[in-house]
C-alpha cells in the first residue's frame, strides 16, 4: 500500500516536471520578449534577448536529449541458442518462474555487469525488445549457481509484482535525474537538480524495494547461499576487471599491443591477485550510493537477505563458463570486436609483457646515451661512459644534459630511472638476463640463476664515486659488463 502511494505521488510528481520544463521555457522566452521591446532599457535588449535565448536553448537541449535517446547500438557477441544451449535452458526457465516472457536475444559484452533490458516505449508502459547482457568476467568468475541467482534477479525485474504506476514512476527518475545532469546553465541546473532530489526523495523507496523483490525471486530460485554468494562476488570480480584493465591491458593498448588471450589472462590475474582483489573490493565500495543510484548498498542486500526464507536449491559449483559452448572461439569473437583495432599487434602474455618491458628499458637507455654524448662529444657511448661519468662525481651535469627542465632531487630521480634502464637492456643484449611476466606486479627481470637483477644494489653502488668500482665489479660478476684493463679514462 505504501509503495503504491509513493508510486501514485512520484508520477504526479513526473507530470509536474514536466510542467516545470514548459514553464520555465514560457517564462524564458515571455522575459525576453517583454524586456527586449520594453522602452527603457533598451541598451541592454540584446544582452536580456540573447541571455533569454542560451537559457532555453540549455533547456530544450536537455529535456531534448533525455527524450529522444535511443539505446546503444548492441554490443558484444549474440548468443543464440545453438551457441549456448544450456544458457538459453537456464533463461528460459528462469523467465517461466519469473512468470515473464523470455529475452529476444542473449549478448556476452567486455563488462563485469549483468542486466536484462527492454526497448519499450511510453516510458515503459509498452513492452519491446528484450535482452540479456551477460559480462564474460562475470561468466568467468561466477559458478552455476551464482550466475542462476544474478539472472533471476533480473528476469525478477519483470515478474509483473511491479504494478503500472511503479514502472512509470521509476522510468520517470530516469528523465528527471538525468535532465538535471544534463543542463549547462548553472541557474537551472541548480533549480532542476532540486526538483530532482526531492523526486528521488519520493521515489527512492520504490526503487530500493523493486530490489529487494527482485532479490526474492533470486532466492526462489537459487536459495540464499547462491545469491550471497554472487552479491559478494560481484564485488570482487568488478574491482579485479577494472584493475586487470588498468595494470596490465590498457597499458600495452596504449602502445598498440593487445594480448592474444586476455579473458583467459584475467583468469590468471584474478587467482593470483584475489586476497588482494578481494580487500580492495571492500575498500573501494561506497558505503552509501549517490543520492541518484536507485540500488541499495550490496551490504543492506545482502543483510535483508537473512529474513526471507531460504529455498533449498540443489547446489551447481560447477563454473559457469560450462554454459556456454565453445567458449575460447566466443571470447576471441568478442575480444577482436571490442578491443581489436586496425594496426594492433597481439601476442601472448609470455611475449607481450617482456616485450613492452624491454622497450621501455630501451627508451630510457636511449635518452640517458644521448645525454651523456651531449655531455661529453663522444658516439661511443654504452654503460662503461655513464660509469665513467659516476666515477667523475658528475651526477648533475648529467641530469642536466638528460631532462634540462628538471632539477634537484627530480632530475637526480630520472637520471637513476634511466640508469636502471640502461642496466636492464644491457642486461638483455649480454644474456645476462630475461623479461618475465607477472601477474602481481610490473614484469620481473630475472638473472640466469632465476633471481631477480639487483637494480637497487647496483644503484645505490653507482651513487657514489667511491663506490663506483664495486658497482663496475658487480655488473661484471653478473655477466652485464665486461671486465676491461685498464680502466676506462675519465673524461675531461
Amino acid at each position: 500500500m505504501w509503495t503504491s502511494l509513493r508510486a501514485l505521488l512520484a508520477v504526479v510528481m513526473l507530470v509536474g516536471f514536466f510542467l516545470l520544463t514548459g514553464g520555465l521555457m514560457v517564462a524564458i522566452v515571455a522575459l525576453g520578449l517583454q524586456v527586449g521591446t520594453g522602452r527603457d532599457g533598451s541598451a541592454f535588449r540584446p544582452l536580456v534577448i540573447g541571455a533569454a535565448i542560451a537559457l532555453l536553448f540549455a533547456l530544450m537541449v536537455a529535456v531534448g536529449k533525455v527524450l529522444t535517446t535511443r539505446p546503444p547500438a548492441p554490443q558484444g557477441v549474440q548468443l543464440t541458442p545453438e551457441r549456448a544451449p544450456q544458457l538459453w535452458e537456464l533463461v528460459r526457465e528462469l523467465a517461466a518462474r519469473a512468470d515473464t516472457r523470455e529475452p529476444d536475444e542473449i549478448r556476452l559484452v567486455a563488462e563485469a555487469n549483468a542486466a536484462v533490458t527492454e526497448e519499450s516505449k511510453l516510458l515503459g508502459l509498452i513492452p519491446g525488445w528484450r535482452a540479456v547482457t551477460l559480462g564474460l568476467p562475470l561468466l568467468r568468475g561466477y559458478t552455476v549457481d551464482q550466475l542462476r541467482a544474478v539472472l533471476a534477479h533480473e528476469m525478477g525485474h519483470y515478474s509483473g509484482r511491479h504494478t503500472a504506476t511503479v514502472r512509470l514512476a521509476h522510468r520517470g527518475r530516469m528523465i528527471v535525474v538525468e535532465t538535471a545532469r544534463h543542463t549547462t546553465d548553472s541557474a537551472l541546473r541548480r533549480l532542476l537538480s532540486g526538483y530532482a532530489r526531492l523526486y528521488v526523495a519520493i521515489e527512492h523507496g520504490i526503487s530500493r524495494q523493486m530490489e529487494y523483490e527482485a532479490d526474492r525471486c533470486a532466492v526462489a530460485a537459487a536459495g540464499r547461499q547462491a545469491l550471497t554468494g554472487a552479491l559478494r562476488e560481484a564485488l570482487v570480480l568488478g574491482t579485479a576487471w577494472d584493475s586487470y584493465l588498468e595494470r596490465h591491458v590498457q597499458p600495452a593498448y596504449d602502445r598498440g599491443h593487445l594480448p592474444a588471450d586476455l579473458f583467459e589472462g584475467f583468469d590468471a590475474f584474478l587467482a593470483t591477485n584475489r586476497e588482494e582483489l578481494t580487500r580492495l573490493s571492500v575498500e573501494v565500495a561506497p558505503a552509501e550510493p549517490a543520492w541518484w543510484e536507485s540500488h541499495p548498498p550490496i551490504g543492506a542486500r545482502i543483510a535483508a537477505l537473512r529474513f526471507l526464507p531460504d529455498v533449498p536449491v540443489p547446489p551447481d559449483s560447477r563454473r559457469a563458463t560450462v554454459l556456454v559452448t565453445d567458449l575460447a572461439v566466443v571470447s576471441r569473437q568478442l575480444q577482436a570486436g571490442t578491443f581489436e583495432r586496425a594496426g594492433i599487434r597481439v601476442l601472448p602474455w609470455e611475449q607481450l609483457s617482456p616485450a613492452l618491458a624491454d622497450q621501455t628499458a630501451r627508451g630510457l637507455a636511449h635518452a640517458v646515451y644521448q645525454a651523456a654524448a651531449r655531455l661529453t662529444g663522444r658516439t661511443d657511448t654504452d654503460l662503461d661512459l655513464l660509469l665513467d661519468l659516476f666515477a667523475a662525481g658528475r651526477y648533475a651535469d648529467l641530469a642536466r644534459a638528460l631532462n634540462p627542465d628538471m632539477d634537484g632531487e627530480d632530475g637526480l630521480e630520472a637520471l637513476t630511472a634511466a640508469f636502471e634502464g640502461a642496466v636492464e637492456a644491457a642486461a638483455v643484449d649480454r644474456g645476462a638476463a630475461a623479461w618475465r611476466h607477472s601477474w602481481s606486479g610490473p614484469p620481473e627481470l630475472l638473472t640466469t640463476t632465476g633471481d631477480a637483477l639487483p637494480l637497487g644494489e647496483l644503484v645505490d653502488l653507482a651513487a657514489d664515486p667511491d663506490t663506483v668500482p664495486a658497482a663496475r665489479a658487480r655488473l661484471a660478476a653478473l655477466a652485464v659488463l665486461v671486465p676491461t684493463t685498464p680502466p676506462t679514462p675519465t673524461p675531461a
